[in-house]
């Protein structure tokens, strides 16, 4: 991390902070997300799937770093904010911007299914805004390669880390998932199947109404 000035936070989550950034001898601005280490499995998850991949609308991982008290990963900065914040300020969206929108939507959602990977969290707060106006598919951290157990692989990611892994952990892991954005989540999802490409198409569903409604 020595390689990096960071500036002011530009935002904050459940026990992660992101940080506006700058690769030291460069004029090329990032975000680094500085990440508790007990997120460990979902950011291992993020840089597992996202390495070398690319598209207009998706947040672009660079690199990823571990100090002793944190993980750090460094990636595309978008100024924009999100796409939750830009609905809870103008609510209804006019038709236009929300076909504009979808297609983006589509367009990115399409390329990771492309990729044999299913987002599992469609939700307008992992939607951010590039600062022309471009939307990016961001985290990364509860995605899945298709035909991929989630509950699977994060109780082998605590195996790994010394956890107590017995009967309840992947259950455990779940129910936080599907805690965390219940309203976008597929029938199916929510009765315990596992996620699938029709599940982020329920998702989608789900974003495009709340854009125009």
């Amino acid at each position: 991390m020595e390689n990096f000035v960071l500036y002011e936070e530009i935002g904050r989550g459940n026990m992660t902070v992101v940080y506006k950034g700058r690769r030291k001898g460069t004029i090329n601005f990032v975000a680094v997300i500085c990440s508790d280490k007990c997120k460990r499995a979902g950011v291992a998850n993020w840089v597992h799937l996202t390495q070398g991949l690319t598209h207009k609308n998706i947040m672009t991982f660079y690199e990823w770093y571990e100090t002793s008290n944190h993980l750090w990963l460094v990636v595309e900065l978008c100024t924009g904010g999100s796409l939750e914040s830009l609905i809870a300020q103008d609510e209804r969206l006019p038709e236009d911007v929300v076909r504009e929108f979808g297609v983006e939507l589509v367009t990115g959602l399409y390329h990771i299914h492309k990729h044999g990977i299913i987002y599992c969290e469609l939700t307008p707060g992992k939607i951010l805004l590039e600062g022309s106006g471009t939307l990016k598919f961001s985290s990364f951290c509860w995605a899945k390669a298709d035909g991929e157990d989630l509950e699977e692989v994060f109780a082998l990611a605590g195996a790994e880390e010394g956890e107590d892994t017995n009967e309840s952990t992947p259950q455990r892991h779940f129910k936080n998932t599907v805690r965390g954005f219940p309203l976008y989540t597929a029938p199916e999802a929510i009765k315990g199947n596992n996620f699938c490409k029709a599940s982020d198409l329920w998702s989608l569903g789900c974003l495009l109404y709340e854009m125009f409604s």
